[in-house]
């Protein structure tokens, strides 16, 4: 059974809510949007995947393009909480460090769809939207900037920065290696991102 099959059969399960009911719409139109691209998904392509019409998706989402934006929000907002919780865990720099490399990885194969989505098809939204996620974008990188710096204390800001541009780059690159099953593919992912962010200076060993 297909994904939006799977979400379809769901959805016609009786007492689901509505609150349900837009998770699976966001999943459906996360799947279709990567399958068919933005373009070529309508709003009756994602109300037919959930057992609904497609003038029905209107009472959770404005638009097409409310649909994509909360896509790419959801999850910028995950690695924004996943940094933010690590960096106020105890842990110690080198510790959050790696371990805000390994939820990366993790977040980008579980939300393969939405991240392939962000990538294809940013430039689909509106100017508004596109500085809005943007602004949320850099306050994660930012976050990832002050976890290299905590981790290594002369590092130059600017240099910090360029390295986090680097591995943020490979980490998205993790769904291009779909061969390889997630474990052995988050392994080797960790491994090459934590050695950029070692790079002139030891900080952890994997």
């Amino acid at each position: 059974m297909t994904k939006v099959a799977s979400i379809r059969a769901v959805a016609k399960k009786p007492g689901r809510r509505p609150p349900l009911r837009r998770e699976m719409i966001l999943a459906a139109a996360a799947d279709l949007f990567h399958d068919r691209g933005y373009a070529g998904t309508s709003i009756e392509d994602i109300g037919a995947a959930v057992g609904m019409t497609g003038p029905a998706i209107y009472r959770h989402f404005e638009s097409k393009e409310a649909l994509l934006s909360e896509l790419l929000e959801r999850t910028i907002r995950r690695g924004q909480r996943d940094i933010v919780a690590t960096l106020s865990s105890g842990l110690s720099p080198e510790e959050a460090l790696e371990k805000i490399v390994r939820l990366s990885i993790r977040n980008t194969i579980e939300e393969r769809a939405s991240v392939i989505t962000g990538e294809r098809e940013g430039r689909s939204l509106s100017p508004e939207i596109r500085r809005r996620l943007a602004r949320e974008r850099k306050v994660m990188f930012e976050a990832w900037v002050e976890a290299l710096r905590a981790a290594r204390p002369g590092l130059e800001l600017g240099e910090a920065r360029a390295i986090v541009h680097g591995v943020t780059a490979l980490i998205l690159a993790v769904n291009r290696a779909s061969d390889l099953k997630a474990e052995p593919r988050t392994e080797l992912f960790a491994r090459m991102a934590m050695a950029a962010l070692r790079s002139q200076g030891s900080i952890v060993s994997i």
